[in-house]
């Protein structure tokens, strides 16, 4: 066997967690402490790195699918619109949202209940692509990655 695929075959548990803790941050908790069976120490580090990759990943994708939709469509993005705009419910819970918590709420929320990907969308769509923002959502998924890790650390010792 190739060196390569023994070493993939023994880091695919750590991987694992990497790629699903990028994606939706916080179904990725349970399946490393109950079926990967990963410390404390171990679920903080390959969640956070994967949450990190993602948010940087979806971050500067956002910021390219953004300004090349404002490239092929600009209409889209103008500011003198002559139709007036359909609010749909979604919107409005959109708008209230935004106005209400900003980019604090995207950052508290991006991990727990949206998903990184929708997070970041949606931190570069209204707040722009600076390295704050980035920097917030970086911090938003480590706090929750520390909160969730004690939780399920918590209730496996508890259990067992």
């Amino acid at each position: 066997m190739d060196v390569n695929i023994i070493l993939f075959l023994i880091y695919m548990k750590e991987l694992t967690i990497v790629f699903f803790s990028s994606w939706k941050f916080a179904a990725t908790f349970p399946v490393a402490v109950y079926a990967m069976k990963m410390s404390f120490a171990e679920t903080l580090i390959y969640t956070n790195i994967g949450g990190v990759i993602g948010t940087l990943v979806s971050v500067f994708l956002s910021g390219f699918i953004l300004r090349k939709w404002q490239q092929y469509w600009p209409e889209k993005f103008s500011i003198n619109r002559k139709k007036r705009r359909i609010f749909t419910p979604a919107n409005r819970r959109l708008v209230r949202f935004r106005l209400k918590y900003g980019l604090f709420g995207i950052v508290v929320l991006s991990p727990v209940l949206l998903s990184i990907p929708l997070g970041s969308f949606l931190t570069v769509k209204y707040y722009g692509l600076k390295t704050s923002n980035i920097s917030w959502l970086i911090a938003g998924q480590v706090f929750w990655s520390v909160v969730y890790t004690l939780f399920y650390t918590q209730v496996k010792a508890v259990l067992t």
